[in-house]
């Protein structure tokens, strides 16, 4: 019985995405913190309400997207298409989460922080998430999903959001989306053909994608230097950090567009574009800690 439920945790777990979706709280915890650089209670209940929300768009978008998983390799096991969770419980858990994290942010933020959430949510999961069908180019508008839960920190703190800093905040992150996308595309691109999804591949051939990943990448680099321009990040050891980082990444990816790639290498640039952006969290962290 134990053994049941701790597998049926597990394939909860697994349905709520918890390794993307912690980060993406995360960016949510840091748009508060540096509105608002102090550790409390309401900054950690609007960023679990932020992860809560977050889960309840995965949980959704598998829902909507359950046949289109089934077909492909990379998603045939995940919980709804292996049917270890039935779709109705599915459901159920994707409302919970939905009610539950709009309730915590909007108690302990506001009501319009609570109401970028489910602005978020209607755009991924009702246009983001249709779109794929019909364009190999539906990532870039769904990258705004990506870049607006640090707008909801941000609001639920006190700030406006059209401030300047969450503008460049947003702009960093709605850049970085893109090219970690696209990598996914050069890896499992006949998987979406597959499955009926236009895909870049269709469009371009793998070094016109590559050189169009490095210039992404070198877009969100530059995204990541104004922020030490408009000194939204301004303590010198921080911005030395930033910029020490910035030419490794960019070194990095250089051999993306000069080199023939094998298939498999490329989850090493997936993982070094996400440290990159778990860093510039954590630096915007630090700069307002360190006095």
């Amino acid at each position: 019985m134990k053994s049941n439920t701790g597998n049926k945790l597990g394939y909860y777990l697994e349905l709520s995405k918890l390794k993307i979706m912690v980060p993406v709280s995360l960016t949510g915890f840091t748009g508060y913190f540096i509105f608002d650089p102090h550790f409390s209670f309401k900054i950690l209940f609007v960023s679990f309400g932020i992860l809560l929300m977050a889960v309840s768009a995965s949980v959704l978008n598998q829902i909507q997207e359950v046949g289109l998983d089934s077909k492909m390799n990379r998603t045939c096991d995940r919980p709804l298409p292996s049917q270890r969770i039935k779709l109705q419980h599915a459901i159920i858990f994707f409302l919970g989460n939905l009610i539950a994290g709009t309730a915590i942010i909007y108690s302990a933020g506001n009501l319009k922080a609570a109401l970028i959430g489910l602005i978020i949510i209607l755009w991924y999961n009702g246009i983001y998430t249709y779109s794929k069908r019909i364009t190999a180019f539906a990532v870039v508008p769904g990258a705004v999903t990506g870049a607006l839960p640090p707008l909801i920190g941000w609001v639920a703190a006190g700030g406006g959001e059209w401030d300047k800093p969450i503008i460049f905040l947003e702009f960093l992150f709605f850049t970085g989306q893109i090219p970690h996308f696209w990598l996914l595309i050069l890896q499992y691109g006949g998987e979406y053909k597959k499955a009926g999804i236009p895909s870049l591949t269709d469009i371009l051939n793998r070094a016109q994608i590559s050189r169009l990943i490095f210039t992404w990448v070198v877009s969100s680099v530059i995204a990541a230097l104004f922020l030490c321009y408009f000194e939204i990040i301004q303590k010198k050891p921080i911005v030395g950090i930033l910029l020490i980082a910035s030419s490794f990444i960019i070194w990095q990816f250089i051999d993306l567009i000069k080199i023939t790639v094998n298939k498999n290498n490329y989850s090493k640039y997936s993982i070094l574009l996400n440290s990159y952006f778990l860093l510039i969290l954590l630096l915007l962290i630090s700069d307002r800690i360190i006095t």
